[in-house]
């Protein structure tokens, strides 16, 4: 091979040479950074509920009985009303005063209702019928008779303490605060439940033996740290769990944490305690390294 040959081999070496440096350097600008959203950790309490049952119950009922012997003459209400204490429910006659037409009314006698509350049951409801002494007239009850009766499991007996308060699910799923008012000494002997009666802080009238749902929140009540649930990583076994956090403008690494209670969309971090305005991956930081560098998505 000849001196010129040497020499156009040598240049196009060199050539080749210098067009792959920046192809690689272009390579080593082009590796993509994972991109993740971040989220920051805020002070609470997750409440930590024990599910019960319990049904509405009316501790006293109004039951009204005919005080004479005698026709019901005037019928002034209707099943389902409310009433208020001494409105005139009912008027009857003695049979001797009814068989005499009197209209001065002699032998007359108005029954009013003895408590505030609604009429539940009516056993009169027209004029001209005859009703025994002592005979059913209607029941109300009381509005301020209302109670929530608790089924509680022994177990959690220390929870059941009067001034205790619970929140109450109703049928239609709507939510009210009831208060630990009696605790009943009594067990039942297959459920190994005790009664606790609750009262409701409830306006509108409920009626009697609805099944409802109760929760009672047994968590002490102090400020913790609370972090979105979607921040939490863990191993297949669920018994480790890991933070992604953010500790400069574009480096992150895991963190071992301890949990506390948990919702739906929240969780409690016991451990380790972060500072103020700590920022932790919530979303792309699934399978990233111990100290990863990664795009931050606004």
């Amino acid at each position: 091979m000849n001196s010129s040959s040497k020499t156009v081999l040598f240049l196009l070496a060199l050539a080749l040479l210098f067009s792959c440096k920046p192809q690689t350097k272009e390579r080593a600008g082009s590796i993509s950074k994972a991109q993740v959203r971040l989220t920051g950790i805020t002070k609470g309490n997750i409440p930590d509920y024990i599910e019960l049952s319990g049904k509405t119950i009316y501790l006293n009922k109004s039951n009204l009985v005919a005080p004479i012997s005698g026709y019901i003459t005037k019928v002034n209400v209707q099943q389902g009303d409310k009433v208020k204490k001494g409105d005139l429910l009912f008027e009857m006659q003695s049979p001797e005063a009814y068989v005499m037409n009197d209209d001065n009314k002699f032998g007359s006698v108005r029954i009013k209702a003895t408590t505030t509350g609604q009429l539940v049951s009516l056993s009169i409801v027209n004029t001209g019928v005859f009703a025994d002494k002592g005979s059913a007239m209607c029941t109300i009850l009381s509005s301020n008779d209302l109670k929530l009766q608790v089924n509680f499991p022994f177990e959690f007996d220390k929870y059941a303490k009067i001034g205790n308060k619970c929140k109450v699910i109703l049928p239609d799923s709507s939510v009210i605060t009831g208060t630990f008012t009696n605790i009943l000494p009594q067990i039942d002997e297959v459920s190994q439940t005790e009664k606790v009666l609750a009262d409701l802080n409830n306006k509108s009238f409920i009626p009697e033996n609805i099944i409802v749902k109760v929760l009672f929140d047994k968590s002490t009540k102090h400020e913790v740290q609370v972090l979105a649930k979607e921040c939490i990583q863990t191993n297949a076994l669920m018994s480790e769990f890991w933070v992604m956090k953010l500790i400069n403008d574009s480096t992150v690494v895991k963190i071992p944490v301890q949990t506390g209670n948990q919702s739906h969309d929240k969780i409690e971090i016991l451990l380790p305690l972060f500072e103020e305005g700590a920022k932790f991956v919530s979303e792309g930081g699934y399978g990233l390294g111990d100290t990863t560098i990664v795009g931050i998505i606004k």
